[in-house]
């Protein structure tokens, strides 16, 4: 897929995340703090954990982990997805949109092909980087074992459980690296993302928040190439532990920013200092070319930065762009092929009950009330982004734009008012109630299948 991203005045709209909104809405969750001066508690001297390799020791193979090295086989549509944060709750409705591009046929050129196989790249945030992961390594089997692997699975009770077990007070380990451990044992079988088929998947997009610099960022070679590192040996377990990893429950997830490479070169001239999206791509790169200042990267939950993953999908393209700008506009200008890109936002908002009474609202609903205005308008205000940049994404240098649309899969979207109440109440964590998985993916299944604008352009193409 090509994505032809340029520097537009649209860019200076997006504001700076509002660190804590993600995170909030699970602070909202009984027995959280509890949890947390507990997990504080038990923490003791554990050891922190650093796995990703020196680059400078074995360099990666030509087959490196980004956009070109995926997507060999010529698609014709392009599709992207975009998984948010909200614990199984995420997980289980994108789990459900997956389904449902699966069942969904297209026909072109006389042809009959599954959307699902159009899929060149899926960004995941925290519980939806579960799903966009356990797709990326196992593909069809999904279908077969992820329900029963995560969705369905006591993943919080056995997380409580060995973190509450004396083996866990005295083997040295941290909450995080308990956690990466369990995630390897029981979901992910100790894979690294050289075990990501680059010949049959899509471009997974895994995203954390670090706190050191207070940006994203992406399980990407490009941005381990910022600290001298190989993605490709790295795990995927650790990398979803980073992009989930809520503060004072867990540790961060430590990177080493090694100093043994040559500083990653940037043509500050390919860059619209007066775009807000431009300065803070640049910045990023600044900041770890700082070897000294910044030795380490700690990672955390990537619903502090960007709860959609649809802010991924935007500023790492441009880094593509910016980094290999002759052969991408190449690619762009050979490609006019239709752009589908599909968020699917889990976040709830729900019903505070401020508005049906005149006495003034008490601190928590006060405290939950401005964590719902933040996340969303941030959210809103970035689905808006992508929205005014797909246009010029697909608009060829020297022929017509190619058709596109953007489609939004959220409990915004439901139509039965009771179903919707009852998203809004589903907490986050990662273990529901059954039911509540069962209708989760239900719900994306219904809303991707039933998309208007998605089935005309798709009709459009036989």
């Amino acid at each position: 897929m090509a994505l032809a991203l340029k520097s537009e005045s649209m860019n200076s709209r997006l504001p700076i995340p509002l660190e804590g909104s993600h995170i909030m809405m699970l602070y909202r969750e009984k027995n959280v703090w509890s949890a947390i001066g507990l997990g504080i508690l038990l923490s003791g001297c554990s050891s922190i954990h650093i796995s990703n390799d020196d680059l400078s020791v074995e360099p990666p193979t030509s087959d490196r982990y980004e956009y070109k090295s995926f997507n060999k086989e010529e698609n014709d549509i392009n599709v992207v997805l975009a998984f948010s944060g909200g614990g199984t709750r995420a997980a289980a409705l994108s789990y459900g949109v997956l389904k449902g591009l699966r069942d969904q046929t297209i026909v072109v050129n006389g042809k009959t092909k599954r959307l699902l196989d159009e899929v060149d790249v899926i960004s995941g945030v925290s519980g939806g980087s579960f799903t966009a992961a356990y797709y990326g390594l196992y593909g069809d089997k999904t279908f077969e074992q992820y329900e029963s692997d995560f969705l369905y699975h006591q993943v919080s009770s056995d997380l409580k459980s060995i973190i509450l077990s004396p083996i866990h007070w005295f083997n040295g380990k941290s909450r995080t690296q308990e956690a990466i451990d369990y995630y390897n044992s029981t979901i992910f079988d100790d894979k690294n993302f050289s075990d990501i088929d680059k010949s049959t998947s899509p471009y997974i997009l895994i995203n954390a928040s670090d706190l050191s610099t207070g940006v994203r960022f992406s399980f990407t070679q490009h941005y381990f190439d910022l600290i001298c590192s190989d993605i490709e040996d790295y795990s995927i377990a650790s990398a979803v532990t980073a992009s989930s990893a809520v503060p004072f429950l867990f540790n961060p997830v430590v990177l080493k920013n090694h100093d043994s490479c040559d500083s990653v070169s940037i043509d500050d001239g390919l860059f619209d200092l007066n775009a807000y999206r431009d300065r803070n791509t640049l910045t990023t790169v600044e900041q770890y070319q700082n070897k000294d200042k910044h030795k380490y990267l700690h990672l955390v939950d990537g619903g502090i930065t960007d709860n959609l993953g649809l802010v991924a999908i935007y500023e790492v393209a441009e880094y593509i762009r910016l980094q290999d700008t002759r052969s991408f506009k190449e690619d762009i200008s050979a490609d006019n092929k239709p752009l589908i890109v599909i968020s699917v936002d889990a976040s709830t908002k729900p019903e505070l009950g401020i508005s049906a009474v005149p006495d003034s609202p008490s601190l928590s609903q006060t405290a939950n009330s401005i964590t719902d205005i933040q996340l969303h308008r941030y959210n809103e205000t970035t689905k808006d982004l992508i929205v005014e940049s797909i246009p010029v994404w697909t608009k060829r240098n020297d022929g017509p734009q190619s058709s596109n649309v953007f489609v939004e899969v959220s409990f915004l979207q439901t139509e039965d008012p009771e179903l919707r109440y009852r998203f809004n109440q589903i907490r986050t964590d990662l273990t529901l109630e059954p039911q509540d998985v069962d209708i989760l993916i239900e719900e994306g299944y219904r809303q991707i299948s039933n998309n208007q604008a998605l089935l005309k352009l798709i009709g459009s193409l036989e």
